[in-house]
């Protein structure tokens, strides 16, 4: 698999969850200038009162529309997985809401993921100080003690994140009411799962909601096909020429890192459709479609639109050899960083264990917690606790959280969908993907997903009439 859902292109972890900082840079491109990065002390452990280390964390302020003198909020893009940039507080739909209601943009680096580096490396012993615990802790210590220095302790906070950011923003509000006034939480994924079959679930009811069942039904047949020819050394020949593999498969584990990819494309697309490249569901679907040639073959096509000409790598060698890389990106996801998450604490694993599926069955969850031992020592995450500790998606105790979710998106089946009470509220976007609420309006957009940030901005509104 290639370690970019991560998929395979542009998505998120194998392991794991999307990447929205990969997501917002397609589809915003990269912004050269813009607020100067900015750092911020924080402690190594904020739960190990022994631990006096401490390291610098990124963040970014736009204070453009900023209006104390009126009271003026504090809106906080929380980071996630990967880096954050300048467009963090520039860029985003919450930039609308902070000219609207005259705050203070402010986005916020997460700890081990782009410039913000709390030790030299990504060492399994170091990254025992990376988790989302520690995370919100760190945002707490921000918040509190920014607010002093800027001479606005009493401004109200709220927070703003998508994907796991987004499960964040509702945890924060969640664990430290008393420091934010209430959270936007975007696609996130507030139930830990092991095994994340549902996500192929979603993806065979997008596709078939998008283009109709004969794209679904072809991969079917194709998923078919490929299983019968993997199955014997000859038919694993005629395969790798197909999709042209870099190196001759080997075993299990190189299948289900190839099916793992291949797969992911559509996995991908569907996650992010429409919102970035020119690749959408009715790219694949209308080659998938194409009765000219067979499923199977028509499936490497669609594989072919990834790898420009070159070689596909399916090496599951290859691909855990990148996981063992120590070093932390500046930029992008870090891979490693992520891995360790969904290995400690969240699971995601996306895999074919369910029959409404039409990918076949050869991505089993051993795929995954296998490498959770070999890469990090573990077995598997630690999901009842994860669960207990932030209430799954039933967090009943909070309050103020607006959960906003699309039925396109495949996360959506682990986020609220539904209001659970007059103070937790959802939106569910019909005919939208992961996050599409949090990036500008475009002419293109569904009516639907206009209307829901109008009704996230009379939301906002609602909360900062009631400080």
């Amino acid at each position: 698999m290639k370690w970019t859902l991560l998929f395979c292109v542009f998505f998120c972890l194998a392991s794991g969850l999307p990447s929205f900082q990969r997501a917002l840079d397609e589809s915003l491109g990269d912004l050269q200038d813009g607020p100067p990065e900015q750092w911020f002390t924080q402690r190594l452990s904020h739960f190990n009162k022994q631990e006096q280390r401490t390291w610098q964390q990124r963040y970014f302020v736009n204070d453009s529309f900023f209006n104390p003198g009126l009271g003026g909020p504090i809106f906080v893009q929380i980071g996630g997985e990967g880096a954050i940039s300048p467009a963090y507080v520039t860029r985003l739909e919450m930039v609308q809401y902070a000219q609207k209601f005259g705050a203070l943009c402010v986005a916020v680096e997460h700890r081990f993921y782009g410039k913000s580096k709390p030790l030299p490396d990504l060492s399994t012993p170091n990254l025992q100080y990376l988790s989302s615990q520690e995370a919100l802790a760190d945002l707490a210590n921000f918040i509190v003690t920014m607010k002093a220095r800027w001479g606005f302790p009493n401004a109200p906070v709220v927070t703003f994140g998508g994907s796991y950011p987004g499960s964040l923003s509702a945890w924060f509000r969640l664990k430290f009411p008393h420091v934010t006034i209430a959270s936007v939480a975007s696609s996130a994924p507030v139930r830990a799962e092991l095994d994340f079959y549902q996500y192929l679930d979603v993806v065979d009811e997008s596709l078939s909601s998008v283009t109709g069942i004969n794209c679904d039904a072809r991969l079917n047949q194709a998923s078919a096909s490929l299983a019968n020819l993997l199955s014997t050394p000859e038919g694993q020949r005629s395969v790798e020429r197909l999709f042209n593999i870099c190196k001759p498969l080997q075993g299990e584990k190189d299948i289900a890192n190839f099916v793992s990819t291949i797969m992911g494309n559509f996995m991908g697309v569907v996650q992010y459709d429409n919102e970035q490249g020119p690749i959408t569901i009715e790219t694949l679907c209308n080659i998938m479609n194409n009765n000219s040639m067979d499923p199977l073959t028509a499936y490497a096509a669609t594989s072919a639109l990834y790898t420009n000409g070159e070689c596909l790598d399916a090496s599951y060698e290859d691909m855990m050899a990148g996981l063992q890389n120590l070093t932390q990106p500046p930029t992008g996801v870090a891979d490693r960083s992520w891995t360790y998450q969904t290995c400690a604490e969240f699971g995601f694993f996306q895999t074919t264990d369910s029959r409404a599926q039409p990918f076949g069955s050869l991505v089993p969850l051993s795929f995954y917690t296998e490498q959770c031992q070999t890469l990090f020592g573990m077995p598997g995450p630690y999901i009842n606790e994860t669960n207990a500790y932030y209430g799954s998606n039933h967090p009943v105790s909070a309050t103020e959280i607006l959960f906003v979710n699309g039925s396109i998106d495949p996360w959506h089946a682990l986020s609220v969908t539904h209001d659970l009470s007059p103070t937790l509220k959802a939106i569910f976007i019909i005919g939208t993907a992961h996050c599409a609420n949090m990036l500008p309006a475009r002419p293109t957009d569904p009516p639907g997903l206009a209307k829901a940030q109008q009704q996230i901005a009379a939301q906002i509104n609602t909360w900062l009439a009631n400080v």
